[in-house]
């Protein structure tokens, strides 16, 4: 029976190009295990930030002052200092979804810097405790620039809906791209579809979708494909109704997911 390291290093490979560019790095918060504060060197001396967390395999939706809509997700922490009214600037460390109409917006993570000066919603994943970052604008117009010095890519970009940025501060990397803005409606929906998708494949897709890092223990060869439409579940939730027919266990930890079969 394939070891569980086995199965990771197979899973691993088969995204390490995504994983590269992408989300080098792990999601096991390498700040909290230092109790480093967050974005420390983005945080103003003095200021008493009030900090939104959002929940393992779960997203959370906040509402700030002047109507801004955030959608945070799993394992992401959001830091709102008292006079954001003011300044409209945020400190992110995860995976949020921005949806302003009423002012101008920042969002500085410890890659990039997002910088909305008209109505726009944006998507940001940039993890302290990774070296990879990604940025996709839906509507509106959006600066993005590196948050770091950089001896490369210094200029910033103009991203419009349909436009996304890769970032890697290992390589020191910024590209512009342009990706489907269909699968960020659907991922505003927080619908997820498998048609049967091969497990590990899936693992994959719930790994991404809900910023969570899943180990798989045992053989999963035999678990079939995977099916069905599941929309504002928990991660929990839909690991529950897979089981159903894939037949394995998992427990959810603080950090973490063990599947075992």
């Amino acid at each position: 029976m394939p070891s569980n390291q086995q199965h990771a290093i197979t899973r691993r490979r088969a995204g390490f190009f995504v994983l590269i560019i992408l989300c080098s790095g792990t999601f096991l918060s390498a700040c909290k295990q230092g109790k480093k504060p967050v974005l420390g060197g983005f945080q103003e001396a003095g200021v008493q930030y009030t900090t939104y967390e959002g929940a393992i395999g779960e997203r959370t939706k906040v509402t700030l002052p002047g109507g801004l809509s955030v959608i945070l997700n799993s394992h992401s922490r959001l830091l709102v200092p008292p006079d954001f009214s003011a300044n409209h600037t945020l400190l992110l460390d995860g995976e949020a979804y921005f949806d302003t109409t009423a002012f101008p917006l920042t969002i500085k993570t410890n890659i990039l810097v997002m910088t909305a000066k008209t109505p726009a919603a944006f998507k940001i994943r940039c993890f302290e405790a990774q070296q990879g970052a990604t940025a996709y604008v839906l509507k509106g117009e959006v600066e993005v620039k590196k948050s770091y010095h950089s001896k490369t890519d210094t200029l910033p970009e103009l991203l419009a809906k349909g436009n996304m940025v890769l970032a890697n501060k290992e390589i020191d990397l910024m590209e512009k791209e342009t990706y489907h803005p269909a699968d960020m409606e659907t991922w505003l929906q927080d619908k997820l579809v498998f048609h049967d998708e091969p497990f590990m494949n899936a693992v994959r897709k719930l790994e991404e979708w809900y910023s969570t890092e899943i180990y798989v223990d045992g053989d999963p060869s035999h678990a079939g494909g995977v099916n069905g439409e599941f929309q504002g579940m928990s991660l929990k939730r839909v690991l529950e109704k897979m089981k159903e027919t894939a037949k394995f266990s998992f427990d959810v930890k603080k950090n973490k997911v063990m599947i075992e079969f």
